[in-house]
Formats: structure tokens, C-alpha cells, sequence
């Protein structure tokens, strides 16, 4: 029975699957035909960059229903496998800004360098354009982000020298976080022009809805992109945040009446301040707050507040709040105490406070505030005794968190499944759009309600399937303690041993979920009563070797192995009897072989895991297997029956087992071994254990293993995987293929800005160093600087560093 897609696909690209050339289908079907006519000659992808699968597809029109693109069916005529996400209107949008920015920026006459972001829910989580000739970057997150991973691309993107401007796509706590930092933010969307998107900037204030403008309308200036509406602020109401402009403070309630100040004349008084703002003054001052010690420190106070004076001593009435700027490599970061008004202390008072004497006696107040409405009072939950006398309170894990939808509940269980089944993980943000949950009416508490509530419907000894929900760095979430307390299990001591139960209970989804009919589920990693994980005790080594009755399972490594093994041993009977060009081929074959088994032994004998002694190379034991017994079909039907007398005898592996028929066949050799399996199970099963890995330094940003791992993984799925096993592997490979790649830019110009800031610091300060502090920087920017490429300045800098690090060493033995 064929299946229909039914995916309402809107967004697709043409030219091919890699293109970045987006279009948009209409809805209508009169505006179906025009698009028809249009595109004639053009073929429709689901492309990569769109999450989508890589395969062509079509156009559906319908007359009573909205008409959209549609996936080819397979040869058994069902529909495409395609794991992409997004398919509205918007799913293309990256691609659209992509496109339209571009543009525009070459407009006025800039060579921009645009690149699409990927950071852990599609590649069009941001867009960025980089502006070599003014140093100016533009970021277009699309995506939700937390601030830690904001504040970290704030650091690494944007330095002193270089201009670093946000738009963002969505509204959130982030782009909150900008409007309160420089008093406005930029905004982004797209809205369909027939087949196409256009692009919008708009421009958010506090207490005004956003305003948006055409992208054409707008300008870049050296200071950033200015919209029309922005103009407008910048004449006083806000502050463009450009090279060497301040950013506003942030803000932290403060008690009042719990703090007092007198003034030293002597202080100097700031006459230039981030701290600053119109209608206020700063005066520097001697803060004692109650219960702490007495403090030098800044106040900032209204302009109609007379400046108080030292005879005096302060406390601080109505609202008061501490004010803090970001930190600066030059100034630090510089705090004050910001109040509304301040009342005089009377002497005795006064004299508590240990700051002064004052001269009066009776309190008067500088500025009378209105009277400020009492806060509303939360009602406090009592709670109930149960049964047998325990309180039902959250803190227990036997009690169920009241307030959780079953329904909701329920469908973020089946969601999670789909997850395990897929062996992925995922996010909050993520979850939420595949359970259809709303995010914003869930605070963190209830979040966490809502994961104890879905592990609950299972047995004690399923897996959880909360472990599966990471943050935006692929970790564990930072309630999961919580939650494994709420289910009844032992909670892990520390980080690490959190990670690796939640990576053992993550792996335990995916084989209960896996529609494999061979499912081995690991057990649930064991914890002390410490909360580390409980070693198990090692044998003590015997003297004399103890009998094995059963043979050892072997995994696929191992197997390849032997199977490398006994080909070799045939090849090495069957060189002696070749020449001219085959006994070359041969030979150089067993080369390879022998240089795969020596480092195969070595690692074995230092206990090495199998990712670390294959290293960074693109071939496996199996793979030379299979090398060998092609070349001795190919070679053998050539070969004399006695040694030729001028070919070397090869020499002979001490560790090589008995001598197989040179005949026979590969699959023949591992026949003996593992019984039916044959070649292209064995590389099947050596292709899923390098996916699993994969996934494994994806989850931890390890660009280095991944690329090792794909490198591995790529031939093995060109050279050995059966036609079928090659279509139904094409989307993995595709993806590792896709995410490696927009990794490597990531993780040059992360390199390279730290190189840049070693010379930058060797530069500044080396007249200041030691010759041992002098000598590690060196050596780490040497490091960095064969991954990079530097520039001629900055080798000539390393170079004169290098020569003063030898005066240095030169010195020291004259002394």
C-alpha cells in the first residue's frame, strides 16, 4: 500500500540540493500557474540548507485546498524519507536575508563575506556578513538563544576594533536584554511578495510598538545600520552603540533604609561616566551598607537633590538600585548605587554608622517621595498530609507535580519517543514546536513538573526520557538532579558523573525506542551512595592462564581484524609468485596492510580506544581486507606455481594465523568467524558504531573528532555498503557532511582571533614579561598559527618576540 506525503511543504530551492537560491510556492492555484510559467525549466530540492533531505521535488495544485511542493515517491511508491523540520513560509527566511542583505551591502559599494549559522537547530539559526573594508559585522539571529551562548558570541564576533551589530528575528529576553542595554533593538522578518520574500528591519523602544521599514530604506553607518525610525531616537532618547561607545548599565534592586553614605570633599568626583544619565549627578562617597563593611563608592542621585554635604551623614529613601556596566579590558567594570532621594541621620544615628559626626539632630528629608502601593501578597500553599503522615510537598519524590496537563504530558512523551526512535536528542525550543506546547506560559518550575510527570508514566526500569531535553551546548539540563530526586533514583554527585548517567540513560531510549528486532538494553548506570559511579572491582591477575570454554564475542573491529589478518597471510604466500606490475600492486597493498595491523597492535597494547588509533585515516581493517582479496583475484590468475628466483621473500608476521585458501572468498574467511554475517553486515555494523560516535562529538562541538570520524565513515559508505544500505544511509552522511563543513569557519576565525590576541598581548606588554611567561604565550600562538593563516605583520610580531625571548635566555646565562 503506497503512503502520500502529506507534509505541506511552501519553501524549496532551485538549481540544485546545495543551492541557496530559495523560492517560495503560492498558495492559490491561478498563482500556482503563473509560478508554473515562470519555472519551467527549473527543478525544485529540498535542500540542504533548508534541513530538508536533498531530493528533488514537485508542485501540487489543488483547487479547494492550499496547493504546495510535495516530495517524488520512492521506487515502492511511498513517501521520501525527509527528517526536515520547518516547512512554512518562513522556513527559507535565512536564506531570503541571505540574499537581500547581500545586495544591498554591495549597493554602497562593500565586498561582504555572508555565512549561514547553524547552532543546534538547523543551518538557519543566523546569518552572518562580515565587511572587511570597515571591520563591521552584522548578525541576524533568527533563532531562540539563552545568554550565555549570546554573551559568547558577543565576545568571540565583536572586539575593540570591530563593529558588531544584532537584528534578531524573534522577540524574547535576549532582544529585551539589548533594547534595556543601548534603549532600542533591531528586528528582522519576511513577508511574501508572490513567489518571493521581502525583507523588513524594524526598530523596537520601550513603550512603543515595533516599527518596521524596508531594507532599501535603510543605511549603514560607520557606527552600524541605521533605520529611518532610528534616526529619530538617536537625537537623544537612545544611544547607538558604535566603536568606543558605552553601553547602558544594568540594573539590581537595592534596600534603601538599609544603607547610608557620608561625603569625603577630598574624593575626586567623575566627570565622565557610563554611569551617567540625564537629569542625574554622581558623587563619590563612603557607602556602609547594613550588616558590611564601609566601601568607596559611587552614588547617583536626581539634579533637584541638593549635593549633600560632609558635615552629614545620608541614608538612602524610596527606590534604590545598584548599577553595573559590562566589564571593559580598560576601566574594569565600574558600579554605582542609584537613589531617589536621601534623608539626613540624626546625631546618635550618626554616630552608629562610625562615618561621622553630624552637626544636626533631627532627621530631614532632601526629597519627599509619593507613597508607593503595597505589593499584592502571594497566597502561600499549605501542604497536605498524605495518608501515611508525609507532607505532599514538591521536595518529595514521591509526590506528582499537581498542576501538569495529562494531555500535554502525553504528547511530550510521544514526542520524545520520536526523538529516541530517530537517536537524536533535542531542546526546549524544539520539543515544544513537535509536542505543541507553549513555552511562554511555563515557567521553570513547571517545566520540570512537566518532564517528572512524563518519566512517571513509565516503569521504574524504563529509561528516561528526560535525559534527552539538553540546552543550546548539548548538556544535561540543570534541573535534571531534581528530577531523577522527584523519580526516586540516586542523583549524581557532581557534572560529570550527571553527564554520563544522562548519556547512558540517553543511549537506553534509543535502543527501547529502536524498531530494530535485535535490542540490547544497557543497564542504568550504578551509583554509590556518594553519588560517583561504582567501579567494579578488577580480577587480580593469575599466574597461570585459566581455561576459556566459550568463545569471547568479538565486535566488528575485532572481526575486521582477522579478517585483514588472513588475507594478508594469502597475499604475503601469493607475492613470491608474481612480477613486473601485479607483484608492484601486491606488494604495495600489503604495505598498507601491514602498517594498519602494526598500529592496530600498538594501540592494543596501550589500551587505546578505536577512534584514537585510527586517528585522522580515511580507511578500516575491513576495508583492507577487502583491498587484498581484490588484488589476489586479480593477480593470482597471473601468478607462476614455483617463487620466482628474483622476487624477495616478504617476511613473515609471527602473529598471522594459519594459512587460508587464497581462492576463497573474503566473505568465506569471515564465514568461519561469525557465522552468516557476511562482508556488508560487518560494514554495516562498523558504519552505525562511527554514526553513534559521530553524534557523540556533535553533541560536544568536537570539530576535530567529527571530521576524523566522517573521514572514516565516507569510505566505507562509497566502497562497501550495498546499494540499498547506500539510499537509506544517503541522508546521515549528508548531514555529517554538511555540519562539518559549516564548522570549519567557525573554528579557523575562533582560532585565528585568538592567535591575534597573543601577538596583540606579546606586542603590548613583552618588556613587562618574564622569559617563562614570554615562552608559553610563544608556544600556544605557534600552535595556533599552523591551523591559521597570519598575516605578514603578525609573523613579523612572532618573529621579534622569538628574538626577544632569546635576549631574554641570553641574559640569564650571562648572569
Amino acid at each position: 500500500m503506497s503512503v502520500v506525503d502529506t507534509r505541506l511543504v511552501q519553501t524549496a530551492v532551485i538549481g540544485t540540493r546545495d543551492s541557496d537560491q530559495p523560492v517560495i510556492l503560492p498558495e492559490q492555484p491561478y498563482n500556482l500557474d503563473q509560478f508554473r510559467r515562470h519555472f519551467q525549466a527549473k527543478r525544485f530540492w529540498c535542500g540542504t540548507l533548508l534541513g530538508g533531505c536533498g531530493e528533488e521535488l514537485m508542485t501540487k495544485r489543488y483547487e479547494t485546498k492550499v496547493c504546495h511542493f510535495a516530495h517524488f515517491p520512492d521506487r515502492t511508491s511511498n513517501a521520501a524519507a525527509c527528517h526536515r523540520i520547518a516547512n512554512g513560509a518562513d522556513s527559507a527566511d535565512h536564506l531570503f536575508i541571505k540574499r537581500d542583505v547581500i545586495l544591498w551591502l554591495k549597493s554602497y559599494g562593500f565586498r561582504p563575506q555572508a555565512e549561514l549559522r547553524n547552532l543546534g537547530h538547523g543551518p538557519g539559526d543566523a546569518v552572518d556578513f562580515w565587511l572587511p573594508k570597515t571591520r563591521q559585522r552584522l548578525r541576524f539571529q533568527l533563532g531562540h538563544q539563552d545568554y550565555r551562548t549570546w554573551y559568547r558570541a558577543e565576545q568571540e564576533l565583536g572586539t575593540a576594533s570591530e563593529q558588531m551589530n544584532w537584528i534578531f528575528g524573534v522577540d524574547g529576553p535576549i532582544s529585551a536584554n539589548m533594547m534595556q542595554r543601548q534603549g532600542y533593538a533591531l528586528r528582522v522578518k519576511c513577508e511574501t511578495d508572490g513567489s518571493d520574500r521581502r525583507v523588513l528591519i524594524g526598530t523596537e523602544h520601550p513603550g512603543r510598538q515595533v516599527t518596521w521599514s524596508a531594507l532599501d530604506e535603510c543605511r549603514l553607518t560607520p557606527d552600524g545600520l541605521v533605520t529611518p525610525v532610528l534616526e529619530e531616537l538617536l537625537d537623544g532618547s537612545v544611544t547607538q552603540y558604535g566603536k568606543g561607545a558605552w553601553r547602558r548599565p544594568a540594573t539590581f534592586p537595592l534596600r534603601a533604609d538599609q544603607i547610608v553614605f557620608a561625603i569625603d570633599a577630598k574624593a575626586p568626583t567623575p566627570t565622565r561616566s557610563p554611569l551617567a544619565a540625564d537629569g542625574r549627578y554622581i558623587i563619590t562617597a563612603d557607602v556602609k551598607p547594613a550588616g558590611s563593611r564601609i566601601i568607596r563608592a559611587h552614588v547617583s542621585l536626581p539634579d533637584d537633590i541638593p549635593i549633600p554635604t560632609e558635615q552629614y551623614v545620608y541614608r538612602l529613601v524610596g527606590v534604590a538600585r545598584l548599577l553595573l556596566t559590562d566589564p571593559d579590558p580598560r576601566d574594569g567594570v565600574q558600579w554605582a548605587v542609584r537613589a531617589d532621594g536621601v534623608t539626613q541621620l540624626g546625631g546618635i544615628e550618626a554616630e552608629r554608622t562610625g562615618l561621622w559626626r553630624p552637626a544636626v539632630a533631627l532627621p530631614e528629608p532632601a526629597r519627599k517621595l509619593p507613597e508607593a502601593p503595597a505589593p499584592a501578597q502571594r497566597p502561600v500553599a499549605v501542604p497536605t498530609a498524605t495518608g501515611s503522615g508525609r507532607s505532599s510537598s514538591a521536595g518529595s519524590p514521591s509526590a506528582a507535580p499537581a498542576r501538569v496537563d495529562v494531555g500535554t504530558a502525553a504528547r511530550v512523551r510521544a514526542a520524545l519517543q520520536d526523538f529516541a526512535r530517530r537517536r537524536t536528542p533535542t531542546t526546549w525550543s524544539t520539543l515544544a514546536t513537535v509536542a505543541r506546547v507553549n513555552l511562554a506560559r511555563l515557567s521553570p518550575p513547571e517545566r520540570r513538573d512537566l518532564l517528572v510527570a512524563v518519566d512517571r508514566l513509565d516503569s521504574p526500569d524504563k529509561p528516561l526520557l528526560s535525559a534527552l531535553v539538553r540546552d543550546a551546548s548539548g548538556h544535561p539540563l540543570p534541573d535534571m538532579p531534581h528530577i531523577i530526586r522527584n523519580l526516586g533514583l540516586p542523583v549524581p554527585a557532581d557534572n560529570v558523573t550527571l553527564r554520563l548517567w544522562c548519556n547512558r540513560e540517553t543511549e537506553r531510549a534509543y535502543q527501547d525506542q529502536s524498531t530494530s528486532h535485535t535490542r540490547v538494553l544497557p543497564a542504568r548506570l550504578a551509583l554509590r551512595a556518594d553519588g560517583k559511579p561504582s567501579v567494579p572491582a578488577q580480577p587480580e591477575k593469575s599466574a597461570a592462564p585459566k581455561r576459556i570454554d566459550k568463545p569471547i564475542q568479538r565486535g566488528p573491529m575485532e572481526q575486521g581484524v582477522d579478517c585483514l589478518r588472513q588475507a594478508l597471510q594469502a597475499a604475503e604466500e601469493l607475492l613470491p609468485r608474481t612480477r613486473g606490475q601485479h607483484h608492484k600492486r601486491l606488494s604495495d597493498i600489503i604495505k598498507g596492510a601491514r602498517s594498519r595491523l602494526s598500529a592496530f597492535d600498538v594501540a592494543q597494547a596501550k589500551g587505546t580506544p578505536y577512534l584514537d588509533w585510527l586517528g585522522s585515516r580515511a580507511d578500516t581493517p575491513n576495508h583492507h581486507a577487502q583491498l587484498l582479496v581484490k588484488a589476489i583475484k586479480a593477480v593470482e590468475p597471473y601468478a607462476s606455481h614455483h617463487p620466482v628466483p628474483a622476487a624477495e621473500p616478504p617476511k613473515t608476521s609471527t602473529s598471522t594465523p594459519p594459512p587460508v585458501n587464497v581462492g576463497s572468498a573474503h566473505c568465506e574467511s569471515r564465514a568461519d568467524m561469525s557465522g552468516s554475517e557476511s562482508c556488508e553486515d560487518l560494514a554495516a555494523e562498523q558504519f552505525d558504531v562511527l554514526i553513534n560516535q559521530f553524534k557523540e562529538a556533535q553533541r560536544a562541538l568536537d570539530v576535530d573528532r567529527a571530521e576524523s570520524i566522517y573521514r572514516m565513515a565516507n569510505p566505507i559508505y562509497r566502497l562497501q555498503l550495498s546499494p540499498a544500505l547506500q539510499h537509506q544511509k544517503h541522508g546521515i552522511v549528508g548531514e555529517m557532511r554538511t555540519w562539518v563543513g559549516e564548522q570549519q569557519s567557525n573554528r579557523s576565525s575562533v582560532l585565528l582571533k585568538r592567535c591575534q590576541r597573543l601577538i596583540h598581548r606579546m606586542r603590548e606588554e613583552i618588556d613587562a614579561m618574564s622569559a617563562d611567561v614570554l615562552s608559553a604565550l610563544i608556544a600556544e600562538a605557534e600552535a595556533l598559527s599552523k591551523r591559521v593563516t597570519l598575516s605578514d605583520t603578525e609573523q613579523r610580531a612572532l618573529t621579534r618576540a622569538r628574538q626577544h625571548l632569546q635576549a631574554l635566555r641570553d641574559a640569564e646565562k650571562t648572569t
